[in-house]
């Protein structure tokens, strides 16, 4: 039975490195920006920004903006962040699998010696 990992929101945020994307917060506001980074808490650096109040009146552009990952309620960005995270698990996936029936033979191998040496040190000491 093969168990699929799923994509998570992160997997698809780190494909967005170098792309526009906008950011809704949880008090309202919107920042346009650029990815450059984001970590394990999706705390996310965007540069170029602009900067859209709760009620849409009010912009302020930026250089550099820091987002603190529990203040995001939502992420738009291009479909293609998302086909390509599903296209790199996929690939990850596929690799492991290979690594793991490669490890599979060589065990399988390492015990069949084991079995033959050790019942060749059967023989010998019956002699």
């Amino acid at each position: 039975m093969s168990v699929r990992k799923s994509i998570t929101p992160l997997d698809v945020l780190r494909n967005c490195r170098a792309k526009v994307v906008s950011v809704e917060l949880a008090g309202g506001e919107t920042i346009n920006g650029t990815v450059v980074r984001v970590d394990r808490a999706m705390n996310m650096v965007l540069k170029q920004c602009i900067r859209t109040s709760a009620d849409g009146e009010a912009f302020w552009r930026s250089r550099e903006s820091l987002i603190r990952g529990a203040s995001v309620r939502n992420v738009r960005m291009d479909e293609r962040a998302v086909i390509i995270a599903d296209a790199q698990l996929r690939e990850v996936t596929s690799k492991s699998k290979n690594k793991n029936r490669a490890k599979a033979k060589s065990n399988d191998k390492q015990q069949g010696e084991r079995k033959a040496t050790l019942s060749g040190e059967k023989r010998n000491r019956g002699k």
